[in-house]
């Protein structure tokens, strides 16, 4: 087992290492509600993007650069412009019945085309690829309204990097980060229902009214 441990040690190059632990940050701080995740998000971006284009991914690179890259600027401002008071107090909310219908259709279109777009290039696994593309395209832009459902997103990507797509293409770190990713997303979920059970009692509970014009409740520093 050390051995095995060691030989992907050396097999991976540094710019993979630095990919790592800034993707590491951003979900982290993603789900400690803190609006520096699009800070590390955007240096990751950019790493993972020259990783996987090396690697022929194309679905990802392409994923990494022209979606991911721009809305890491769109989630700051967002995150930071977009809550009541335009202060970074943008809140966690949920879809409706409908709305979670709707952005569940999207994805199997956006798989469906993207799957006949990746037969026409060199990447080796078109229809998972173009499955894990369009649920991480669905969760990023929740992620940037704060929709909790972007983690049940998250999760089923997460789950078919880890265990499938990275695997079968001997990403062993990328592989390992995304089964990490995995637990993260799924403690990120039961964190936003903390915040959202938070914010729902802040409404609720009168204030005294030496205590009223107190500072909304902030995302986890």
């Amino acid at each position: 087992m050390q051995q095995i441990w060691e030989s992907i040690v050396k097999s991976q190059s540094a710019v993979e290492w630095v990919a790592v632990v800034t993707s590491l940050l951003c979900v982290w701080l993603t789900v400690r509600n803190n609006i520096w995740n699009w800070f590390w998000g955007f240096i990751g971006v950019i790493l993972f993007g020259y990783i996987f284009w090396n690697y022929e991914n194309y679905a990802n690179a392409g994923l990494q650069i022209l979606y991911y890259l721009p809305i890491q600027f769109i989630g700051w401002y967002v995150w930071k412009r977009k809550g009541p008071n335009q202060d970074n107090d943008l809140p966690v909310t949920q879809l409706t019945t409908q709305a979670r219908l709707g952005w569940a259709g999207v994805t199997v279109i956006l798989t469906g085309i993207l799957y006949v777009v990746l037969r026409f290039t060199n990447d080796p696994l078109p229809f998972f690829d173009g499955a894990t593309t369009a649920m991480s395209i669905v969760a990023q832009y929740l992620q940037v309204h704060k929709k909790f459902e972007n983690w049940w997103f998250w999760i089923a990507a997460d789950v078919l990097y880890a265990g499938y797509v990275f695997p079968v293409q001997k990403l062993y770190v990328p592989a390992g980060l995304y089964v990490i990713f995995t637990g993260l997303a799924i403690f990120g979920a039961i964190s936003w229902v903390k915040i959202m059970r938070e914010q729902a009692l802040a409404k609720v509970t009168p204030l005294p009214a030496s205590e009223t014009e107190a500072e909304p409740v902030r995302p986890y520093a």
